[in-house]
């Protein structure tokens, strides 16, 4: 059996990586709707792209601009947030589709789903009060 390590200090084990059609996009997005900061950025000549990592809360993302090597994904994150109901809005207001509109789940956390405009999937969550 494998086993697991970080890959450096204050990294977790797993870490998510998008690869969209416009980057500058989902960063703009991610910072606005989940507080996400640029940790790292490298850019083509052209200004797109290369690779990105973004802090959101305790966890890194990576992502990059699609290219014809490696085209765009879609992915699907789980992210546990304060208040997920005013998370949902803002996350509306700042150009993502609804998928799920907040509710209390059997599993014990209020969830809401939104399609960012990148095309992504995210589970907003939060305690049930």
């Amino acid at each position: 059996m494998g086993s697991t390590q970080k890959s450096g200090p204050g990294r977790q084990s797993i870490t998510p990586y998008f690869t969209v059609q416009t980057a500058d996009r989902l960063i703009e997005f991610l910072g606005a709707a989940f507080g996400a900061t640029v940790v790292k950025e490298d850019r083509y000549e052209d200004n797109r792209i290369q690779h990105a990592r973004l802090l959101i809360g305790d966890s890194l993302i990576m992502l990059n601009q699609s290219t014809e090597d490696y085209p765009p994904n879609v992915s699907q994150m789980h992210i546990h947030v304060e208040n997920a109901d005013q998370t949902y809005q803002l996350a509306l207001q700042l150009g993502a589709t609804d998928l799920m509109a907040p509710n209390d789940r059997p599993h014990g956390e209020r969830m809401a789903g939104i399609k960012d405009p990148c095309g992504n999937i995210w589970w907003i969550a939060s305690p049930t009060l």
